[in-house]
């Protein structure tokens, strides 16, 4: 079970790509309900605003491998599931 935190930022300097393109700060809550623990992961990736489901579903998977995880305190500041569900934070 994933949840899903956005950002839109502009982004500068990509090859292809205008200035002030828009791209977005995704975190990813990855929630293990059979332990009652999570952990969150950040990467940068496009709006996918046109994506379809299961192209989202694959792109959140990818970031949630291959992201940057963050730490128990951020986490609990974006994701309020974390307390909602009485979850324990992976080190």
């Amino acid at each position: 079970m994933i949840f899903v935190h956005k950002r839109n930022i502009p982004a500068f300097g990509f090859q292809g790509h205008r200035d002030q393109y828009p791209v977005c700060v995704y975190t990813i809550l990855s929630v293990n309900p059979d332990v009652g623990d999570c952990a969150a992961y950040e990467a940068v990736g496009p709006t996918m605003s046109g994506d379809s489901e299961a192209d989202r579903e694959i792109a959140y998977a990818l970031m949630r491998a291959g992201g940057n995880k963050i730490s128990e305190a951020e986490a609990r500041e974006l994701f309020s599931e974390i307390e909602t569900m009485k979850l324990r934070y992976r080190k």
